[in-house]
């Protein structure tokens, strides 16, 4: 299995053209909810689903508050968390106002490691679903099958 990839036609207005061109973008699935995520996580560790809830929930508490002092949060193999301050430009220093605070996410070396080596398969034009096309990842292997994941279990 891999990411399933839809190409269309768009109309891009950042030239004056207004091109069409085709575009790439992920046919998402359904996104992998708290308590889903603890359950595979319970049944890999031999835990119970509430305590990898309760785990998950002091760590992002504990994320939170370090980033409230204006620290960034570093999970060893996965990325960094920083607090990041989207503001108004001015030449008078009384006019810059902070428009709102967001967290920037910048994943490690391993992880984007990982993310190049997802499989990926291209839908055809008239398919509905991405179950036909062409295969392939952006890594050099040129192994392009399936992981042997399964369906419904953890990609990497």
């Amino acid at each position: 299995m891999g990411i399933a990839v839809k190409v269309s036609k768009r109309t891009l207005n950042f030239s004056d053209t207004k091109t069409e061109m085709y575009v790439a973008s992920a046919d998402r699935g359904d996104v992998i909810t708290t308590k889903k995520l603890s359950e595979y996580v319970a049944q890999n560790t031999g835990s119970r689903p509430a305590q990898v809830r309760m785990i998950l929930s002091s760590v992002i508490d504990s994320m939170v508050g370090w980033m409230e002092e204006g620290h960034g949060v570093n999970l060893e193999g996965f990325g960094t968390f920083l607090p990041a301050v989207k503001s108004r430009s001015s030449v008078n220093k009384e006019e810059v106002g902070v428009r709102r605070i967001r967290i920037s996410f910048s994943p490690c070396k391993e992880l984007s490691a990982k993310a190049r080596g997802i499989k990926y398969s291209i839908a055809d034009e008239d398919a509905p679903s991405a179950s036909g096309g062409t295969t392939g990842s952006d890594d050099t292997t040129g192994d392009s099958g399936d992981s042997g994941s399964g369906t419904g279990g953890n990609p990497l």
